[in-house]
């Protein structure tokens, strides 16, 4: 459930028309199935045939593949140079289990793993959220840095924010994915019996 997160690609080319554009996003679901009509059968599925996270290299219920991407232009500006038009990309690439029972189960084992399953989704779905806001930061950040003596100047100071909020973004998730793993147990606990409340 925790998110890999690809290198920032950033191209930088001098120009002089244009103004700032907004990021770019892109977003693809995609699954990997799971087959079994009890919970120890969908269980052994999971742990076995999630994706693999490169940053733990086990198998993980779900996933999301984070790659920021993209370039800037630059500008003369008194004497000097600037940011002219910023085009970043993020690509997310989210991978969710899908259960297709092939034989009749109990109704307790279809709640428990709606419930699983709709947690999972939630949690990959926060992990595209932190990566978009970061997108927005990091653009933002970009955009109104001060005016270099230089363009070669302003192409490093470019590459060191964008160093920086990569850094900030990978602390987000991790530390997102630390809460999440200490409140797991409870967090399920409470919406399956929620999801018990309102089958009744």
């Amino acid at each position: 459930m925790t998110v890999a997160s690809a290198a920032f690609a950033l191209a930088l080319v001098a120009g002089m028309a244009g103004t700032a554009t907004a990021a770019n996003i892109s977003e693809k679901t995609t699954y990997f199935m799971v087959r079994g009509s009890t919970l120890d059968e969908l269980d052994h599925d999971l742990t076995g045939k999630g994706p693999v996270v490169a940053s733990t290299g086990l198998h993980h219920p779900g996933a999301t593949s984070v790659r920021f991407d993209g370039h800037v232009t630059y500008k003369a500006a008194g004497g000097g140079c600037r940011v002219n038009k910023t085009n970043l990309r993020l690509d997310l690439v989210t991978t969710l289990p899908k259960w297709e029972p092939r034989t009749k189960v109990s109704a307790r084992t279809r709640l428990v793993w709606n419930t699983l399953a709709a947690d999972i989704r939630r949690h990959e779905n926060h992990h595209a959220q932190i990566a978009k806001l970061w997108l927005k930061k990091m653009e933002n950040a970009i955009r109104n840095l001060p005016a270099q003596r230089d363009c070669s100047a302003m192409e490093a100071l470019v590459n060191k924010t964008s160093d920086r909020y990569l850094r900030e973004h990978e602390r987000a998730q991790i530390d997102f994915d630390t809460v999440e793993a200490r409140e797991v147990n409870w967090r399920l606990k409470r919406a399956l019996k929620r999801m018990m409340q309102a089958s009744n």
